[in-house]
């Protein structure tokens, strides 16, 4: 329950964000550009590595859409032997949930095809033994070739709206 109401003050906190944006592309005020960046500190800590902002909020949102078992980076679920490292993986009764995030629609192109070609290997693991595999990809926008080559390779495609993740494909 306290992670329910944890979310609702981020999603809070995500909005104040989005209207001192709005003030400050008028503004232009250094003070308000510090202010945005502490609150983003505030709600997600310190950026984890090198993925940013939208990244980790992205993940949080699918982390309270999926039930199961969760592993960040796929760290202890020999994934990363196949030669790609999904930011998500979730494994419940029923289902392998490998997700991706992405905020550049270039390297979501590129990832999709590293997975489409270790998709029959990434089946056959362990882990995948019978439960349905879902490949999602979960993005800041997308276009026609992406949409395209996802239903080619019947993956997934979640998009943030409105700092809401929506599910298109």
């Amino acid at each position: 329950m306290q992670r329910v109401e944890t979310l609702k003050v981020k999603d809070r906190i995500l909005k104040i964000i989005d209207e001192l944006n709005e003030i400050n592309r008028e503004l232009k005020n250094k003070a308000i550009e510090k202010a945005i960046e502490n609150l983003k500190i505030a709600v997600y800590g310190d950026k984890i590595g090198s993925e940013g902002f939208y990244h980790n909020y992205m993940r949080e949102k699918l982390l309270e859409m999926f039930q199961g078992s969760q592993y960040i980076e796929s760290s202890g679920t020999k994934i990363s032997n196949l030669g790609f490292r999904p930011d998500l993986v979730i494994i419940n009764k029923k289902e392998l949930i490998i997700a991706e995030i992405e905020t550049n629609n270039k390297r979501a192109l590129r990832k999709m095809e590293k997975i489409a070609k270790v998709l029959d290997k990434l089946k056959n693991l362990p882990i995948a033994t019978n439960r349905n595999v879902r490949i999602i990809f979960c993005l800041l926008e997308t276009n026609d070739k992406i949409i395209t080559k996802a239903k080619k390779h019947n993956f997934e495609i979640f998009v943030l709206d409105n700092f809401e993740i929506k599910r298109l494909i």
